[in-house]
């Protein structure tokens, strides 16, 4: 799509004045989006592609002088409505420069253009001998969406990403491209600007702490259900990582597992050609087989066992962090719902395992008035707290980020996730997932707002102190109807 093709398609619709304003910017009038799950979609007035940091400042300028909102989009994977508007909507995959920042031997860190994917943040630093200390799964989600969201992975002593930014650089609302930076703003300032769903602006570049690579042993098994539950307290404990993955109606869970080994790599890594296309052809059979539950709900119980039979849930290897934290490739081609929600574990885990507990129950309910509405899988991942003002995880203690994923009637999985939720969220401090479904869950508006009432008054007193966005023009209405 060129600028002068763009311009062309465009002439008719707007004025000299917005014309002029335009100018070497590509864009589209009217364009529909919709996410990667095709749960949200909006129909923006206008779709910006920024090339570099000069565009997002035009941008920026122009909606100012509109008197236009922006919100900001890349793969489009978030689930939540955070990325919705009906006015300007600005995709920024194509800012995607990575580079390190070897100056200081002692910390070594990483600069990340907001449009970059994981793979492409690895890539450069699997280049130089590191790697982050955390990481979600899919490689092919962008950073300035991770960061934005406090997106987190896993391990008992890991916190979010967005707790791994030592700086971030954003286009604020009069255009200017602001640095927030450890140990030169406070930490009150930057706990916001870590995590603010986009609200200070366009987010630029982001610098993140990284460390040498190191290996792990993976211990990946099957493990029955009882004895799971009896002994997890234990299991998280003793291990860097552990989580937890089960498929309705099996009788097992797979238990993913790793902690620090100075072995050598035994298994073959990810980027290989014969794994890249064997993730491909069987991510694609696993989409077929989704369907073919959409569509005969009574098979989901046989179908879910055979796709537990088939997922890599048995192993031991010693392998590179990177290869352990992103052990699925192509998972992404199947799309689903899903719903995640944060809570405080207490120190028996007993919560963890009610949390568990509500998910099997409800299955069992809904099976037995012949309904189907969960056929992917449940994750329990145990994290660190966050230091990020709206962090799902902040406060103390550990935290349980427990989500459900499916593929079904778009009704049916509303009315399913929402009462498991609502179950969810009776837990100490639950919070949802930024990223994830949330607006079905009945009364979900009041809870976020009472749960990080303290947190959401202090962020809105930073931002208005820093005024990053003093006419609120990088809100929509989700965001309006939380924050203001």
């Amino acid at each position: 799509m060129s600028t002068a093709l763009q311009h062309n398609h465009s002439a008719e619709r707007v004025t000299p004045f917005e014309q002029a304003a335009l100018q070497n910017l590509r864009y589209r009038q009217n364009q529909a989006w919709k996410n990667w799950a095709e749960g949200v979609r909006c129909q923006p007035e206008y779709s910006f592609y920024p090339q570099r940091l000069d565009d997002l400042i035009q941008i920026v300028n122009f909606a100012r002088e509109q008197g236009k909102r922006i919100r900001v989009v890349a793969s489009g994977h978030s689930w939540s409505a955070l990325a919705a508007t009906h006015e300007i909507l600005v995709f920024v995959q194509t800012l995607n420069n990575v580079t390190m920042d070897l100056s200081n031997d002692a910390q070594p860190r990483v600069v990340i253009e907001s449009g970059a994917t994981g793979k492409e943040v690895n890539d450069v630093l699997e280049q130089h001998g590191y790697a982050l200390p955390c990481n979600v799964v899919l490689e092919s989600v962008r950073f300035g969406g991770l960061i934005a969201t406090g997106s987190h992975g896993s391990g008992w002593n890991n916190r979010t990403l967005s707790d791994l930014v030592h700086a971030i650089e954003i286009v604020d609302a009069a255009g200017e491209l602001r640095r927030f930076e450890a140990g030169v703003d406070d930490d009150d300032v930057m706990n916001a600007a870590r995590l603010n769903l986009g609200m200070f602006g366009i987010i630029y570049r982001i610098t993140l702490n990284a460390q040498k690579s190191w290996t792990v042993r993976a211990f990946d098994r099957r493990v029955p259900i009882e004895d799971v539950l009896e002994n997890l307290k234990q299991w998280v404990l003793v291990h860097d990582n552990l989580d937890l993955f089960w498929w309705p109606f099996c009788n097992k869970f797979w238990v993913k597992s790793w902690h620090p080994i100075q072995e050598r790599i035994t298994a073959k890594p990810r980027v290989s050609p014969r794994d890249k296309y064997s993730a491909a052809i069987s991510s694609r059979f696993y989409r077929e087989s989704l369907r073919l539950m959409k569509a005969f709900p009574p098979l989901t119980p046989r179908v879910c066992n055979l796709t537990f039979g088939a997922t890599p849930s048995t192993r031991d290897d010693i392998v590179d962090v990177v290869e352990a934290i992103h052990y699925r490739r192509a998972i992404e081609v199947a799309k689903m719902g899903c719903v995640e929600i944060a809570f405080k574990i207490d120190p028996d885990f007993e919560n963890v395992k009610r949390a568990i507990q509500v998910v099997f129950e409800n299955v069992n309910a809904y099976a037995r008035r012949g309904e189907y509405p969960m056929n992917v899988t449940m994750n329990a991942r145990f994290i660190h707290n966050s230091d990020c003002w709206l962090s799902p995880a902040f406060g103390e203690g550990h935290t349980c980020y427990i989500e459900i994923l499916s593929h079904t009637n778009e009704s049916l999985w509303q009315r399913f996730s929402g009462e498991v939720a609502r179950e969810w969220l009776k837990l100490p401090h639950a919070r949802p997932h930024w990223a994830k479904e949330y607006r079905h869950i009945p009364g979900i508006i009041e809870h976020i707002k009472s749960n990080f009432a303290e947190n959401i008054v202090r962020f809105n007193q930073i931002k208005e102190q820093l005024q990053v966005d003093p006419s609120h023009m990088f809100v929509n209405p989700t965001l309006r109807e939380i924050f203001l």
